[in-house]
Protein backbone atom coordinates (compact mmCIF):
# COMPACT_ATOMS: atom_id res chain seq x y z
CA UNK A 1 0.00 0.00 0.00
CA UNK A 2 2.84 2.24 1.03
CA UNK A 3 4.33 2.22 -2.44
CA UNK A 4 0.85 2.72 -4.38
CA UNK A 5 0.39 5.83 -2.25
CA UNK A 6 4.41 6.96 -3.25
CA UNK A 7 3.51 6.02 -6.98
CA UNK A 8 -0.13 8.28 -6.90
CA UNK A 9 1.54 10.91 -5.42
CA UNK A 10 4.91 10.69 -7.94
CA UNK A 11 2.44 10.56 -11.16
CA UNK A 12 0.03 13.50 -9.78
CA UNK A 13 3.90 15.22 -9.48
CA UNK A 14 5.14 14.85 -12.43
CA UNK A 15 1.57 15.35 -13.95
CA UNK A 16 1.46 19.18 -12.54
CA UNK A 17 4.69 19.85 -13.47
CA UNK A 18 4.24 18.35 -17.02
CA UNK A 19 1.42 21.18 -17.08
CA UNK A 20 3.24 24.02 -16.07
CA UNK A 21 3.74 26.56 -18.68
CA UNK A 22 7.62 25.81 -19.92
CA UNK A 23 9.70 28.77 -19.21
CA UNK A 24 12.40 27.51 -21.44
CA UNK A 25 10.33 27.95 -24.81
CA UNK A 26 8.67 31.02 -23.71
CA UNK A 27 9.91 33.92 -25.36
CA UNK A 28 11.51 36.27 -22.82
CA UNK A 29 9.65 38.93 -21.00
CA UNK A 30 11.51 42.58 -21.25
CA UNK A 31 10.90 44.23 -18.28
CA UNK A 32 12.95 47.30 -18.85
CA UNK A 33 10.57 47.95 -21.96
CA UNK A 34 7.59 48.42 -19.79
CA UNK A 35 9.71 50.61 -17.13
CA UNK A 36 10.88 52.79 -20.22
CA UNK A 37 7.49 53.41 -21.55
CA UNK A 38 6.11 54.57 -17.86
CA UNK A 39 9.05 56.77 -17.65
CA UNK A 40 8.86 58.52 -20.99
CA UNK A 41 4.91 59.15 -22.04
CA UNK A 42 4.25 59.73 -25.43
CA UNK A 43 5.04 63.92 -25.70
CA UNK A 44 2.70 65.65 -28.62
CA UNK A 45 2.38 69.23 -29.14
CA UNK A 46 -0.01 70.84 -31.72
CA UNK A 47 0.26 74.90 -32.73
CA UNK A 48 0.33 77.86 -34.94
CA UNK A 49 3.64 80.31 -35.10
CA UNK A 50 2.38 83.68 -36.85
CA UNK A 51 4.45 84.71 -39.58
CA UNK A 52 3.39 88.91 -39.62
CA UNK A 53 5.43 91.57 -40.12
CA UNK A 54 7.66 93.59 -42.50
CA UNK A 55 11.12 92.18 -44.25
CA UNK A 56 13.69 93.53 -46.71
CA UNK A 57 13.48 93.30 -49.97
CA UNK A 58 17.15 91.28 -50.76
CA UNK A 59 17.72 93.45 -53.98
CA UNK A 60 20.36 96.06 -53.33
CA UNK A 61 17.83 98.89 -53.58
CA UNK A 62 16.79 101.36 -51.22
CA UNK A 63 13.94 101.17 -48.93
CA UNK A 64 12.23 98.39 -50.65
CA UNK A 65 10.25 95.97 -48.13
CA UNK A 66 7.57 93.01 -48.55
CA UNK A 67 4.38 92.51 -46.04
CA UNK A 68 4.46 88.52 -44.85
CA UNK A 69 1.08 87.95 -43.57
CA UNK A 70 0.23 84.40 -42.70
CA UNK A 71 1.26 81.18 -40.41
CA UNK A 72 2.84 77.96 -39.67
CA UNK A 73 0.93 75.18 -38.26
CA UNK A 74 2.88 72.38 -36.21
CA UNK A 75 2.76 69.33 -35.02
CA UNK A 76 5.55 68.20 -32.31
CA UNK A 77 6.92 64.72 -31.01
CA UNK A 78 8.99 63.66 -28.87
CA UNK A 79 10.98 60.08 -29.90
CA UNK A 80 13.25 58.38 -27.85
CA UNK A 81 15.98 56.57 -29.86
CA UNK A 82 17.83 55.74 -26.71
CA UNK A 83 15.62 56.25 -23.33
CA UNK A 84 18.63 55.44 -21.15
CA UNK A 85 20.30 57.56 -18.43
CA UNK A 86 23.19 58.94 -18.64
CA UNK A 87 22.85 59.31 -22.76
CA UNK A 88 19.40 59.46 -23.07
CA UNK A 89 18.83 60.72 -26.90
CA UNK A 90 15.74 62.88 -27.99
CA UNK A 91 14.71 63.58 -31.34
CA UNK A 92 11.83 66.12 -32.27
CA UNK A 93 9.81 65.19 -34.96
CA UNK A 94 8.34 68.40 -36.53
CA UNK A 95 5.61 68.10 -38.72
CA UNK A 96 4.71 71.83 -40.41
CA UNK A 97 2.24 73.17 -42.73
CA UNK A 98 3.12 76.58 -44.04
CA UNK A 99 1.13 79.08 -45.67
CA UNK A 100 1.65 82.88 -45.66
CA UNK A 101 1.07 85.51 -48.64
CA UNK A 102 3.84 88.18 -49.75
CA UNK A 103 3.03 92.07 -50.84
CA UNK A 104 4.84 94.59 -51.62
CA UNK A 105 4.79 97.30 -48.98
CA UNK A 106 4.77 100.76 -50.06
CA UNK A 107 6.51 103.33 -48.03
CA UNK A 108 5.43 106.13 -49.42
CA UNK A 109 1.61 105.46 -49.45
CA UNK A 110 -0.55 103.75 -47.08
CA UNK A 111 -0.98 99.80 -46.65
CA UNK A 112 -3.63 98.38 -48.37
CA UNK A 113 -5.09 95.51 -48.82
CA UNK A 114 -5.02 95.41 -52.49
CA UNK A 115 -1.33 95.93 -52.45
CA UNK A 116 0.31 93.98 -55.28
CA UNK A 117 0.57 89.79 -54.40
CA UNK A 118 4.37 89.64 -54.85
CA UNK A 119 4.03 85.66 -53.92
CA UNK A 120 2.94 82.82 -51.59
CA UNK A 121 4.30 79.96 -49.46
CA UNK A 122 1.84 76.68 -49.26
CA UNK A 123 4.49 73.91 -48.14
CA UNK A 124 4.07 70.88 -46.29
CA UNK A 125 7.75 69.38 -44.43
CA UNK A 126 8.40 66.97 -41.67
CA UNK A 127 12.03 67.42 -39.87
CA UNK A 128 13.61 66.11 -36.96
CA UNK A 129 16.07 68.15 -34.57
CA UNK A 130 18.09 66.66 -31.88
CA UNK A 131 16.66 67.52 -28.43
CA UNK A 132 19.06 68.54 -25.44
CA UNK A 133 18.85 69.18 -21.78
CA UNK A 134 18.33 72.94 -20.93
CA UNK A 135 18.82 74.12 -24.31
CA UNK A 136 17.15 75.02 -27.57
CA UNK A 137 18.24 73.54 -30.85
CA UNK A 138 18.35 76.23 -33.65
CA UNK A 139 16.71 74.81 -37.06
CA UNK A 140 16.68 77.00 -40.23
CA UNK A 141 14.23 76.26 -43.03
CA UNK A 142 13.69 77.61 -46.40
CA UNK A 143 10.08 77.95 -48.00
CA UNK A 144 10.50 78.39 -51.79
CA UNK A 145 8.23 81.64 -52.44
CA UNK A 146 6.08 80.77 -55.63
CA UNK A 147 4.58 83.11 -58.21
CA UNK A 148 8.45 84.80 -58.22
CA UNK A 149 10.80 84.36 -61.26
CA UNK A 150 13.40 85.47 -59.43
CA UNK A 151 14.24 82.57 -56.95
CA UNK A 152 13.36 84.65 -53.68
CA UNK A 153 13.03 82.50 -50.72
CA UNK A 154 11.50 83.00 -46.81
CA UNK A 155 13.98 81.89 -44.62
CA UNK A 156 13.36 81.37 -40.72
CA UNK A 157 14.87 80.07 -37.65
CA UNK A 158 13.03 78.21 -35.02
CA UNK A 159 14.03 77.44 -31.45
CA UNK A 160 13.14 74.12 -30.67
CA UNK A 161 12.94 72.65 -26.69
CA UNK A 162 11.32 69.82 -25.10
CA UNK A 163 8.07 71.69 -24.88
CA UNK A 164 7.87 74.48 -27.34
CA UNK A 165 9.05 75.82 -31.16
CA UNK A 166 9.50 80.08 -31.08
CA UNK A 167 10.02 81.66 -34.28
CA UNK A 168 13.82 83.27 -33.37
CA UNK A 169 14.07 85.40 -37.11
CA UNK A 170 12.63 85.72 -40.79
CA UNK A 171 14.18 87.34 -43.90
CA UNK A 172 14.38 86.86 -47.71
CA UNK A 173 16.86 86.01 -49.29
CA UNK A 174 18.15 85.25 -53.10
CA UNK A 175 19.29 82.02 -54.22
CA UNK A 176 23.11 81.75 -53.83
CA UNK A 177 23.25 84.87 -51.20
CA UNK A 178 25.53 85.07 -48.61
CA UNK A 179 22.76 86.39 -46.16
CA UNK A 180 23.68 86.62 -42.13
CA UNK A 181 20.74 86.65 -40.27
CA UNK A 182 22.30 89.40 -38.01
CA UNK A 183 20.76 91.76 -40.79
CA UNK A 184 17.82 90.74 -40.83
CA UNK A 185 14.19 92.11 -40.27
CA UNK A 186 11.17 93.94 -38.48
CA UNK A 187 8.81 91.37 -37.75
Amino acid sequence: MKNLFVSLVTVLVLFVIGCQENSITDPIANESANKIQAVTPDTYFHGVIPLEGVLIDPYPIGNSFYRISGQIEYDFRILYTDPMPPSAQRYASLYFETSADLRYFCTVCSPSELDELSGFIAEVSEDFVPLGGNFASLLEKTFTIQGREDGMVLKVRLAVTNDRIELSAMWLALPNANVVATDINHY
